[in-house]
């Protein structure tokens, strides 16, 4: 089993279209997911970020697993405004998503690098 320290998680690449299609699968997934995370955790980025201006994939990794691929992806929300994204695509092409990079934030910048989570 992966961890933050112990995985096979790829080098970070520029987004692609097989990666943005991947993440396309799961927006609509990850935007409710934001707003849950607002609401009920108190993460309040979303009050700064007045709405989701965008949602394109500018960078992921891929770490293979026994049962397909994990995608880690860094998507740009706008107003310089980031969220880490992890999915998982079965050998079947199934996309599900798996996570929101959340460490006391859930938004990050532009600078922040794109690391392996789990959570």
């Amino acid at each position: 089993m992966s961890d933050e320290t112990n995985n096979a998680m790829g080098p970070v690449l520029p987004a692609d279209d097989e990666a943005k299609a991947v993440f396309h699968e799961v927006k609509e997934t990850v935007v409710d997911k934001l707003n849950h995370l607002d609401n009920v955790h108190g993460l309040h980025e979303l009050d700064d970020l007045k709405r989701i201006e965008k949602f394109v994939l500018v960078e992921y990794a891929v770490e293979e697993v026994a049962y397909g691929f994990n995608y880690f992806g860094k998507i740009h929300l706008g107003e310089e405004k980031y969220i880490h994204v992890r999915t998982h695509k079965k050998h079947s092409g199934e996309v599900e998503f798996y996570s929101i990079h959340t460490d006391k934030t859930a938004i990050w910048s532009r600078d922040e690098p794109l690391k392996y989570f789990i959570d």
